[in-house]
């Protein structure tokens, strides 16, 4: 593709707690280094939105403050606040365990489409009666390959590409974000948790709203193009025979995150044998590509 028609993309991390923030930089700065093996350097900006400046912090990254916030208010600044801070025709959103692992691995039929995301291990069916039966794990295996019309994969916004037109759609439709019922008080410290989490900005958007945006025009990208667009379950790619090797950028769902641009510390325990992460299919990839993972001596035990 020529820098003259290269669309222009503003790669952005968005994040109410200031743990996360350094880590998010890493995730934008590793993010524009792989990209410019594909596309040119001008044509790409950095944002970071935090409390405050972290104490490493790229020039190329324009940093702007925000008053801390919780989860539920991140979904509603992505929902409705990202559009007002981008100024170009896509948004990468990046994540301290969301980034791009090789730039050589762009396509640009990403481009393409006004959202796409990291594949989730699961499938939503839309009922008859308007209801939605959730698909979770293997109960989605046997309709990967050849997906019913009435099913609906659902990519993490944690690492994705969103076209300028979708950011303002919610606000322009005049989209009420709805947020469900939280269970009751179980143990303290008291917390809010949901049996549902279709409020979920990634979910609001693929699910909840996305008649109202097929209907403006939205384009999804297939789950097989998400799938080299990025990876969050292995098992997905392994089901439809998408070499990792060939993916663009990892959504490591908070097992993994960054502590510099080639270094991930694992803060969830992930499985593995023999104390080794590179019998980890995941890890494994990431291994392979020029980084290293911190593992802390608790999670080094065989789950053989």
């Amino acid at each position: 593709m020529s820098q003259k028609s290269t669309p222009s993309i503003t790669i952005i991390s968005v994040t109410g707690h200031q743990g996360y923030a350094q880590g998010s930089v890493y995730a934008i700065e590793r993010s524009y280094t792989e990209l410019q093996k594909k596309l040119p350097k001008d044509s790409l900006s950095c944002i970071l939105v935090s409390p405050d400046k972290p104490e490493h912090l790229p020039e190329h990254i324009m940093h702007l403050v925000c008053k801390p916030f919780s989860y539920l208010e991140y979904n509603l600044f992505i929902l409705y606040a990202l559009d007002q801070l981008v100024e170009t025709d896509f948004a990468l959103i990046v994540q301290n365990d969301g980034f791009v692992v090789d730039g050589d691995n762009w396509r640009d039929e990403f481009f393409e489409y006004d959202y796409i995301g990291a594949p989730v291990y699961g499938l939503y069916e839309m009922l008859d009666d308007g209801k939605v039966k959730n698909h979770q794990g293997d109960a989605c295996d046997e309709y990967l390959h050849d997906m019913p019309s009435n099913f609906i994969d659902v990519q993490n916004g944690g690492f994705s590409l969103r076209s300028k037109k979708l950011l303002g759609m919610p606000r322009k439709l005049g989209i009420k974000w709805q947020v469900n019922i939280p269970k009751f008080f179980s143990a303290q410290p008291l917390s809010l948790d949901f049996e549902s989490v279709s409020h979920n900005e990634d979910i609001y958007l693929c699910l909840m709203i996305r008649k109202q945006l097929l209907a403006q025009g939205i384009r999804f990208a297939p789950l097989k193009t998400a799938c080299y667009f990025a990876c969050e379950s292995t098992i997905v790619h392994q089901i439809l025979d998408i070499p990792r090797k060939q993916v663009l950028g990892c959504h490591a769902f908070g097992h993994l995150v960054l502590t510099d641009t080639k270094t991930l510390r694992m803060v969830k325990k992930m499985r593995m044998s023999q104390s080794n992460p590179a019998t980890n299919a995941l890890c494994n990839w990431l291994l392979g590509a020029d980084l290293s993972i911190n593992v802390p001596k608790a999670f080094l035990q065989s789950d053989d």
